[in-house]
């Protein structure tokens, strides 16, 4: 009996602690936009530009784990004093709401929704960029309204199917009793400790950034609604992609993908190879020695193409290979 009030009394703390960081984490870190409602769900979203913008405008699509943060700390500065550019939080990551109804784990499902938001805000052609998991989003997107990008960078994308299964915390997130229990007590004590080493992790082989835990906002993602989306979407991407992988023959938007060849957490040969081999015309950047996050470590390139892409240049077909001399690292 004894031990059964000591389990119950650490469940109660671990749950009140878990309440008390989630509201704290969301004071620190408040929406750093404003909202579009698509069909009664709130999409958070960032905007940047000059008062006459020049090219296409720009949509930039974050990756797993994150949030537009990523965006708005790495490429959207640069880009916003010639373009118009435009970051989303994915649906239930960041500050944007999740639908209840529908499969939003699917990246095409994400794609129709933040295609919605785009032609709310008026945004028209614009040259759309994904990054890892949002990778997948640009892919479906670009599959789905062809006729509506100017241009499409895949950054790292996760787009094909590979071995094995999402880590096991994924999985538990989304099965009953267990997952709400795990989510409401130890989420948040669990990601407060092990979220340096898992950023460590995702730009290895090159450095973090000093501050990038803090100037993205990553505590967001241990909220439990938060985590339970970015769960979602990371336990079925890889059913999802079964499916979506095939048609990426048929994508004929101008198209170019970027990927370091260390990257230690979306295998370029796996995933950007078998894209750029699939999608005729495609230019394929290689950086050598540099791992899953080029927007930090060589956003110059990054941009180069972007900006290409949206003056309406075609892409260079073909694999180009940049060296690993003189990069240039965000912050």
């Amino acid at each position: 009996m004894i031990l059964l009030e000591i389990l119950l009394g650490l469940v109660l703390a671990l749950g009140l602690y878990s309440a008390l960081y989630t509201a704290r984490v969301s004071r620190t870190y408040p929406p750093r936009g404003r909202f579009v409602d698509v069909d009664g769900t709130r999409i958070h979203y960032v905007e940047m530009g000059p008062a006459e913008p020049t090219g296409a405008p720009i949509v930039l699509v974050h990756g797993a784990s994150g949030n537009l943060g990523d965006m708005t700390e790495s490429l959207m500065p640069d880009l916003a004093g010639r373009h118009r550019v435009v970051a989303f939080d994915r649906p239930g990551h960041g500050w944007s709401e999740r639908p209840r109804a529908g499969d939003m784990s699917d990246p095409a499902a994400q794609a129709r929704l933040l295609h919605e938001a785009c032609r709310k805000l008026g945004i028209e052609k614009p040259v759309l960029l994904g990054h890892s998991w949002g990778g997948a989003v640009a892919t479906a997107w670009a599959l789905e309204f062809p006729d509506e990008l100017s241009g499409l960078l895949v950054l790292a994308g996760a787009t094909h199917v590979w071995e094995g299964e999402a880590a096991w915390y994924h999985r538990l997130v989304t099965t009953p009793v267990a997952g709400p229990l795990f989510l409401r007590t130890l989420m948040a004590p669990a990601g407060r400790f092990l979220a340096d080493a898992g950023v460590k992790g995702v730009f290895a082989p090159d450095p973090v950034p000093a501050g990038y835990v803090h100037a993205i906002g990553l505590p967001l993602l241990f909220r439990p609604g938060h985590f339970r989306s970015n769960s979602m979407d990371s336990g079925r991407l890889r059913s999802h992609l079964i499916r979506q992988s095939k048609r990426y023959g048929g994508i004929r938007v101008p198209t170019i993908i970027i990927t370091g060849n260390r990257d230690q957490v979306v295998w370029a040969k796996l995933h950007s190879y078998a894209l750029h081999g699939e999608i005729a015309g495609s230019e394929l950047i290689k950086l050598a020695g540099i791992g899953h996050m080029p927007h930090y470590v060589r956003p110059d390139v990054v941009i180069d193409a972007l900006e290409r892409l949206a003056r309406g240049e075609a892409p260079r077909a073909g694999t180009h290979e940049i060296g690993p001399e003189a990069p240039t690292a965000i912050f």
